[in-house]
């Protein structure tokens, strides 16, 4: 099977290594349904979350909480970085930790995964141009270790409804998806995951628009239109208040990092 097809049969995404050069700024991550595992191949990364700043050689993080904004990177010059968008289910299969205890400020990740030291002085010894492929090759083989253990079935299978949906599918929809009532939905998301349907549906709404900005729109309005919300203004505030910015400050922090896009209108 093809590295790439297999990574994502096993719950394995995005999987980049990247450097920043310039002064150093700050880099917010993106709302999500997933996961994620970040190395630093030099200095510990600086990450801000909650009010709270944490360094550490290695992150791994979780699902957003109701009331957080989106945890914040500090990137700083020549400090090589390796990031694995991971499922919630691979997550859990990895550090054995419950979804539910796991938030997306995330722990230091050799608090939780034994073999992360090792990973990261592998990949720092290796061509940059070899490490994508090394980290995948070894998260395949942690996984495929950790076996397929037991997860919360029905929440998961909800949350890729959402997923899919894009966040526009209603409890009720998602609650007939799961042969669950509305109400056991939430409680079986709220004990398994942390999170609600509802919370889970604005996490995923906004990373659709957050997508659609990136790759080119005329105007918000037409952003806030195409990703399900009411109008531009329930857009601003979910920005606000998912990660604590507004869409055009976004676009100012990270524009030189999408391929393709253009500024949209007010």
């Amino acid at each position: 099977m093809e590295l790439r097809q297999a990574c994502r049969a096993a719950g394995i995404g995005v999987v980049a290594v990247s450097g920043h050069d310039g002064r150093p700024r700050v880099h917010r991550a993106v709302p999500a349904l997933s996961a994620r595992l970040v190395v630093s191949l030099s200095d510990p990364i600086e990450v801000r979350y909650d009010g709270r700043t944490r360094n550490a050689q290695a992150v791994v993080a979780g699902l957003m909480r109701p009331g957080v904004a989106t945890p914040a990177t500090i990137l700083r010059s020549q400090q090589p970085v390796a990031y694995a968008e991971l499922s919630p289910s691979a997550l859990q299969r990895l550090t054995g930790v419950p979804l539910s205890e796991m938030d997306a400020g995330g722990v230091s990740a050799d608090a939780v995964l034994p073999w992360v030291a090792a990973l990261c002085e592998e990949l720092a010894d290796r061509p940059v141009g070899q490490r994508e492929t090394v980290m995948r090759v070894r998260l395949l083989e942690y996984l495929d270790r950790a076996g397929h253990g037991s997860g919360p079935e029905d929440a998961l299978r909800t949350l890729g409804m959402i997923g899919a949906s894009r966040g526009t599918a209603s409890v009720a929809e998602l609650a007939r998806y799961a042969h669950l009532s509305p109400r056991r939905l939430r409680y079986v998301m709220g004990r398994s995951l942390g999170i609600t349907p509802k919370f889970a549906s604005r996490v995923a709404r906004l990373a659709s628009a957050v997508s659609r900005a990136g790759a080119g729109a005329d105007s918000w309005a037409q952003v806030a239109a195409e990703s399900g919300y009411h109008d531009q203004s329930h857009l601003v505030h979910d920005f606000r208040d998912l990660m604590n910015t507004t869409p055009a400050a976004w676009l100012d922090e990270e524009g030189r990092n999408l391929q393709g896009w253009r500024r949209p209108a007010p």
